[in-house]
């Protein structure tokens, strides 16, 4: 019987993705599921929210304009302002959309949409929802946006530099050349040459294995919060008697409450940690003289 239940009970089915429908376009065929209907309906409900709380431009906000305006001064002054200095006014609007982008999506994921759904609707229809940080598609797709940015960003302010000292041609070549350059630690003297070359499979793979670092942060402490919610919630269906079935219950429900708070405050954070940490990487990029 307990094997009967643990097997239709999976907590992995409550995060895993779940096929909904098919679109076709010629030859082309995408299978939508459940995880990208969720980071459609977060860009779109920060595409509506953060809009329609800044409406208003009120010398001393209130509400929602408060709430929004609050994190984004943080997140200026106290995240990229120290990290970025006189660059900070070209990333600020990227670090602020990444941060709200992650924490909605974290946030959503806290919702039981697809339990409410359940409720009117079968099959397909009843899947939708979930969190899409837990897909580590999603939270790759961030990191590998995070690699990009950093590198184009860190070749860029090599170029303008050269640039200021040379011909146009000259400084599209050497600006990326010393941009990779400058990443490796430099050794003085004739084992400086010798090491060059293993500082700089070092110093490459360390560029690519920090933003690997981002996906997998981001999409392991989403995943164990919510497996660890469903796993709560299970003890009841578990449980083969009312003796049993009542204690167990109540203490499931204090524990996943409790965990719910838990889960709120990791979102908030693991959005937090991402931005800043992606800040520090543009920074490092950027003022490679430091």
């Amino acid at each position: 019987m307990v094997e009967t239940i643990l097997a239709s009970t999976n907590p992995m089915t409550h995060v895993v993705a779940h096929d909904l429908f098919e679109i076709k376009i010629g030859s082309l065929s995408i299978m939508v599921n459940n995880h990208m209907v969720m980071v459609t309906l977060t860009a779109l409900i920060m595409l509506i929210l953060l809009p329609f709380a800044m409406r208003h431009h009120r010398e001393v906000p209130i509400g929602l304009q408060n709430f929004f305006e609050s994190i984004c001064v943080y997140l200026r002054d106290e995240v990229a302002r120290p990290l970025l200095r006189d660059k900070t006014d070209r990333y600020i609007s990227m670090i602020w959309t990444t941060f709200f982008f992650i924490l909605f999506a974290n946030l959503l994921g806290l919702i039981p949409i697809n339990a409410v759904l359940g409720l009117f609707f079968e099959g397909k229809a009843a899947e939708i929802g979930g969190t899409a940080t837990t897909n580590i598609y999603v939270t790759g797709a961030l990191a590998a946006f995070v690699f990009v940015m950093v590198h184009i960003s860190g070749m860029w302010f090599s170029f303008c530099h050269e640039r200021t000292r040379c011909s146009f041609p000259k400084a599209c070549v050497l600006g990326p050349m010393l941009y990779l350059y400058r990443t490796v630690p430099h050794v003085e003297g004739a084992i400086g040459v010798l090491l060059f070359l293993p500082l700089f499979i070092l110093e490459s793979t360390g560029l690519l294995v920090k933003c690997v670092a981002l996906a997998i942060r981001l999409f392991a402490n989403m995943l164990a919060g919510h497996l660890l919610l469903a796993v709560l919630l299970l003890f009841i269906a578990m449980s083969k008697t009312w003796t049993v079935g009542i204690p167990v219950a109540i203490a499931s429900v204090v524990g996943s409450v409790a965990s719910s708070f838990l889960e709120l405050f990791v979102a908030f954070l693991q959005a937090y940690i991402f931005t800043f940490l992606m800040s520090i990487f543009i920074g490092m990029a950027i003022h490679q003289e430091h």
